[in-house]
This record gives C-alpha cells, structure tokens and sequence, in this order.
C-alpha cells in the first residue's frame, strides 16, 4: 500500500534538495513516486525500477501523461543485486519494499553501495509491532495468498541498517496517520467503490480484496503492525 500519495512522497523527503539530484526509486509500483519526484520536487534524473512488467506498462502510461519522460526513466530488474554500478545515485527512495525482502542486511549494503558519498535512502515500510492475533490475521492471510511478505521488528530494521553501514537513521511514525488512511479506504472499498471493484475483481475477488484491507486495518489499528 503507498500510503498518503503525493503528500507522504512531500513529507518523506522534506529535508531533501533534489534539485540537480539522481534518484532511484526502487520498486517503483506504478509510478506515483516517480513522478511526484521529478514534477514537484525536481530531481533532475529518476529512474523507477520494479520487478513486475504489468505494473511498469502503468508507469510508463502515467509518466508520458504527465509529461516527465524526459527526467523518469523505467528499468525492469530482477531479484538479487541491484544492475547499476557503484555511487550511482545522491537518493535511493523505498515505499514497502523492504518487507518484501528476507536479507535486509544484504539489501541494505547493495543500497549503500549504489548511493555517492552523502548520499541518502528514504522511505516508509512496514514493521511488526506484537506478536498478537491483529498481527497474525494479517501475517497469515498474506501467506495463505502465497504473498512474501518479511515482517520485522523496526529493532530488526535498524541493525540491518546500521550493519550496512548507514548512519544517522531516524525513524518517523506513520501508524496513526496510516491506519486512518486504511479505515478511509476499508470504508471506500465497501461504499463507492464496491460496484467498480465487484465489476473488475468478481464476487469473489471482492470478497477476498475486502477480507485483505480489513485485515490490514485490523493490523494497524489493535496494534500488531507498524508503519
């Protein structure tokens, strides 16, 4: 889920000038960052990178509507070490990538590998917060859906971070605001968008879509997850 859109990309790199920057926005999904990167904060060079050709054909679609194909360039890359040589990029820019990942240490260290000297990796992801039944009804449901999902303790993060040789690292919590976001969706996915959604998903593709943000809500809000 990218929570917040255009205004959480704004306030993920607030205390960055990207203007003149290269930023690789590592699993890109379907563009929204990338865009917003380049259009409203300046970056003079984005390249969005995912692993999905379905969701880049959409990113490439928003970035020509857009108008930013001059700055935005997409890249298909595969699981493992990152394509781009080293101290190639000042930002690296994560949206829940990271939870996807097993070996965070050895993500990290490639991440620190791609980044100049001052260079700098933002982002937002999530984060087990208890080992409580608000937790498993998501864990398992992502499971049971054959989804690989890494859920992590932000201790965990950090050491991964820290053993990657990254330093100043500071956290922000988005829990609050991210579960409010999710309950405005859960509330979305059953009232305006249910028509739309059982027209494209099916009947029981609903059902499952609904049982998924309940339990990603349910997450958040009685404390088993953080973001």
């Amino acid at each position: 889920m990218s929570a917040g859109g255009d205004a959480e990309v704004a306030r993920i790199v607030a205390e960055l000038d990207l203007r003149g920057q290269c930023v690789l926005d590592l699993g890109c999904g379907i563009g929204g960052a990338s865009v917003t990167l380049a259009r409203d904060h300046g970056a003079a060079q984005v390249i969005g990178a995912d692993i999905d050709d379905g969701v880049l054909n959409r990113a490439q679609a928003l970035v020509d509507e857009t108008g930013v194909s001059e700055t935005v360039s997409l890249e298909r890359i595969v699981p493992g070490p990152l394509p781009y040589a080293d101290t190639s990029f000042d930002v690296v820019y994560l949206n829940a990538v990271s939870c996807h990942l097993k070996d965070l240490f050895g993500f990290f260290a490639d991440i620190r590998r791609v980044l100049r000297d001052g260079g700098s990796l933002r982002g937002s992801d999530w984060f087990k917060l208890a080992d409580n039944p608000a937790f498993h009804e998501y864990d398992g449901l992502l499971r049971e859906r054959g989804l690989n999902f890494w859920f992590v303790t932000r201790a965990e993060f950090e050491t991964a971070l820290l053993e990657a040789k990254f330093d100043s690292i500071a956290f922000v919590d988005r829990t609050a605001a991210v579960a409010d976001i999710s309950s405005d969706g859960m509330q979305r996915v059953q009232g305006e968008l249910r028509a739309q959604l059982e027209q494209q998903l099916g009947e029981s593709g609903y059902t499952k879509f609904v049982d998924w943000t309940r339990a990603r809500m349910n997450s958040l809000v009685h404390g088993g997850m953080a973001h």
